[in-house]
């Protein structure tokens, strides 16, 4: 359980979560009492699978849509920033709808607008591989963003619509931190200079970020913490702290990219995906470590160590705040609008 301080500063924060992960609206009314009970206020969610198309990205969005009608007693869609403030404020659990991935418009830049009037307010601008947009993380080759890119971006300004940025290539970044007029997201990944992986971000990537006014959220995603051993909240504070000393604390949130994955729904996963492992396949790591925990047992309360760390390592209560969520919020209405 949280000590007091980390209680009242939960009680009193709007807290936001830049992304929590769920593999569909069913399961993910498990999460939901876990996310309440940590205080969180909004999370954004994954909605549209990381390699959906446009007509089963809109259906998607329609499951979710009826799941937060169905639970409005402790769901509320999140349209702009004043929205946040508001689920805080009646103890409910504001839902974020994102992609990870842009292939959910195809190659019709109109479908943007279409997922606007929907709810989307998040949009990754490419997943692990390549899109029509450009390159992902995984990919071995990084050209930046295309054509069609670039006019994507300039519509999502145009739409009030964020540009998350956590999974996309180096030259892919950088591009769309350049040619945005609106400041970007890095939702969930890390800095690369502690953890060498291809999903975390340079320190240039990260001071680019900051000066166009974005947040990165650090993960709890165990990969993309430490190397080849079992990490712990002290490992992930570091991460933090890497940031916060680089680019100050105005620029810092936290993405866990905790995910409600069953063991069969993990273990495909990994099958398809070895790579983006640890020393591959045969590391050793399981779906029970792969979020960060020093218990052994994956459950979204733990997320409390972070504001325990926060006050242990002698954070202000007005930083923590904003680590916690009032910079991304900071972000959602300057992008949303309140």
């Amino acid at each position: 359980m949280p000590t007091t301080k980390a209680k009242v500063l939960h009680e009193e924060s709007i807290i936001i979560d830049g992304l929590g992960y769920s593999s569909s609206a069913q399961n993910t009314e498990a999460f939901i009492d876990d996310l309440l009970k940590a205080g969180v206020a909004a999370a954004n969610f994954t909605v549209p699978g990381t390699n959906d198309g446009p007509l089963e990205g809109i259906r998607k969005v329609e499951e979710w849509l009826a799941l937060i009608d169905r639970r409005s007693d402790k769901l509320m869609l999140i349209r702009t920033g004043a929205d946040i403030e508001k689920a805080k404020r009646q103890g409910k659990l504001g839902v974020i709808i994102g992609s990870q991935n842009a292939t959910i418009i195809g190659d019709d830049i109109a479908l943007l607008g279409v997922y606007k009037r929907l709810g989307l307010r998040i949009l990754q601008l490419t997943y692990t591989w390549q899109n029509l947009l450009g390159e992902g993380c995984g990919e071995r080759t990084d050209g930046g963003l295309s054509t069609f890119g670039l006019e994507v971006v300039a519509e999502m300004n145009r739409l009030g619509l964020a540009i998350d940025l956590s999974h996309c290539a180096y030259r892919v970044t950088m591009d769309a931190i350049e040619h945005s007029t609106a400041p970007v997201l890095v939702t969930h990944a890390n800095p690369r200079a502690l953890v060498d992986h291809g999903r975390n971000k340079t320190d240039e990537q990260i001071r680019a970020l900051a000066r166009k006014g974005g947040v990165i959220g650090i993960v709890t995603y165990a990969p993309l913490v430490c190397k080849g051993t079992r990490p712990t909240w002290a490992e992930f504070l570091d991460l933090l702290d890497y940031v916060v000393k680089l680019v100050g604390p105005d620029h810092v949130g936290i993405g866990t990219d905790f995910s409600l994955w069953s063991r069969e729904e993990y273990q495909a996963w990994v099958d398809v995906n070895p790579n983006l492992l640890p020393q591959g396949r045969d590391s050793g790591w399981t779906w029970r470590n792969i979020f960060v925990n020093d218990q052994g047992a994956v459950e979204y309360h733990q997320v409390f160590q972070i504001t325990e760390g926060m006050i242990a390592r002698g954070y202000s209560d007005q930083d923590i705040s904003k680590i916690l969520g009032l910079n991304f919020l900071r972000v959602f209405n300057e992008v949303w609008g309140k």
